[in-house]
């Protein structure tokens, strides 16, 4: 460079020599310019940079089983409680609950159950939109801890259908673990549930069923589903269904002991009066009283449902008895009681294959005892036991001819009966209470305990002779 004298004089500048290139330096190496190591600290305002890179949240944890349940489904129910229950996932403080309710869910809600016993521990619980909050004083809870939520007061929304609830624990405002429930079904209650069949003979062919019933919710319905007895076939058809709106595009099927009418799907007001015929069923095969279950159905999710009153499937009850009775006794001036001692008179069958659990009686009517113009005293003239030996009161034996319910008899034993000449009086000589004597069962026997006696009294003054008589025997459904 050259000097501010040199500059004022004029004189020519003279610049530097050039340093000689790196390959070209001459000298030692302590001579040679050296580089300088310059660290520069960069403060961001408002960031925090860790070796490990950009911060993440610190829940990622999943709930475990996640449920709820709900004390009653019917829509725009009152007074409801909702419990929550599900498993922690992981271990952290925690402060509060929150879980979504479905859309106009309303009502005064409570704290109902909370456990454990720590989470109970100062809790209250808002409802602010779809969203219940259960708050309680804050403290650690570990992973793998069980929680159950009951919430009180609610009144359920008025839509039926399916609703999830999504569950999260919250630490200071901020979630740890979340989870989904299965969804629980608010369904209406239909009006007037009804079913009719064109035959109740169990084990009937080509039968008809026909399911009526009244909406009660206004809903987008596809399907409707009506419960069979167990055994119930055949190959189910599409009969008259009304209104016509229902009746677009209908198929059935039978799977198990459910019908399912599918349809094409559309909006059906609450009110809307439904009639379904399902033909081409078989009936079960066991006699007895059938309801069903029936539900309108949206996408899979029941809208209204409702029980039918039952249908009576009618068996049979029936009595095998002797084809005649015989007595034999010999005049010898005094009163006697003879017995018929023909094995095969003995004993009685009963078939109680209805199915009602009804019970039954049995009885029996006479004629007066005549021979020719001569006749025995109506009074007290035949007597019925479970003894051949004598008149003691003793009940037949009652054995099960292969399944059946033993009946329960109330008769006093003998049984008297009187005769008359035209219109018999009935009387009960075996009494099945209701709920026993069902399916087929044998009475007395002549090698039973107590077999069947039937006696005759004949007064020391009865003319010699053959007397006969005609005897009704009845059976009788009920007690």
């Amino acid at each position: 460079m050259y000097s501010p004298s040199e500059q004022a004089r004029g004189g020519s500048m003279r610049y530097p020599a050039r340093p000689a290139p790196a390959c070209r330096r001459r000298g030692s190496p302590a001579a040679w310019p050296r580089r300088v190591a310059v660290t520069v600290a960069l403060a961001i305002a408002g960031s925090t940079v860790l070796g490990t890179g950009i911060t993440t949240p610190a829940f990622a944890g999943s709930l475990v089983s996640p449920e709820w349940a709900v004390s009653s489904a019917a829509p725009g129910t009152l007074g409801v409680a909702y419990t929550y229950t599900f498993t922690t996932g992981s271990t952290s403080e925690l402060g509060s609950v929150t879980m979504t309710v479905p859309a106009g869910t309303s009502g005064a809600p409570g704290v109902g159950t909370v456990t454990p016993a720590g989470l109970a521990e100062g809790g209250t619980v808002a409802l602010s939109g779809d969203t219940l909050t259960y708050s309680f004083t804050p403290q650690p809870v570990a992973a793998g801890t069980a929680v159950s939520i009951e919430i009180t007061g609610l009144r359920n929304t008025t839509v039926p259908g399916g609703y999830p609830s999504p569950i999260t624990t919250v630490d200071a405002g901020s979630p740890v673990d979340s989870g989904t429930t299965p969804p629980v079904s608010f369904d209406g209650t239909l009006v007037s549930p009804q079913w009719a069949v064109s035959d109740p003979a169990p084990g009937g062919t080509g039968v008809d069923y026909t399911y009526t019933f009244t909406t009660a919710s206004t809903s987008e319905l596809d399907s409707v589903t009506m419960t069979v007895p167990a055994g119930t076939g055949g190959t189910p058809a599409v009969g008259t269904v009304t209104p016509s709106a229902v009746a677009a595009g209908g198929t059935v099927a039978l799977s198990g002991d459910t019908l399912t009418y599918s349809f094409t799907p559309q909006p059906v007001a609450a009110g809307t009066a439904v009639s379904i015929e399902i033909t081409g069923l078989t009936n079960t095969a066991a006699a007895g009283r059938y309801t069903s279950d029936v539900a309108t159905v949206d996408a899979g999710s029941p809208v209204d449902s409702g029980t039918t009153p039952a249908v009576s499937f009618a068996g049979t009850l029936t009595l095998a008895s002797p084809g005649s009775l015989a007595w034999a006794a010999e005049e010898d001036g005094l009163n006697q009681a003879a017995v018929d001692e023909i094995p095969a008179d003995q004993s009685l069958t009963v078939d109680d294959s209805t199915g009602t659990g009804a019970g039954w009686d049995v009885t029996v009517s006479a004629t007066t005892f005549s021979s020719g113009s001569h006749t025995l005293p109506d009074t007290g003239r035949l007597e019925f036991t479970g003894s051949t030996d004598s008149l003691i009161g003793a009940a037949p034996s009652a054995a099960c001819v292969g399944s059946c319910v033993l009946p329960v008899d109330a008769t006093a034993y003998p049984v008297a009966i009187d005769t008359a000449a035209s219109s018999p009086g009935a009387f009960t000589i075996y009494d099945a209470s209701a709920g026993t004597g069902t399916g087929v069962v044998a009475l007395g026997g002549p090698g039973s305990a107590h077999p069947i006696g039937w006696w005759i009294r004949v007064p020391a003054l009865a003319y010699a002779g053959s007397y006969t008589s005609t005897l009704t025997l009845t059976l009788v459904s009920g007690p």
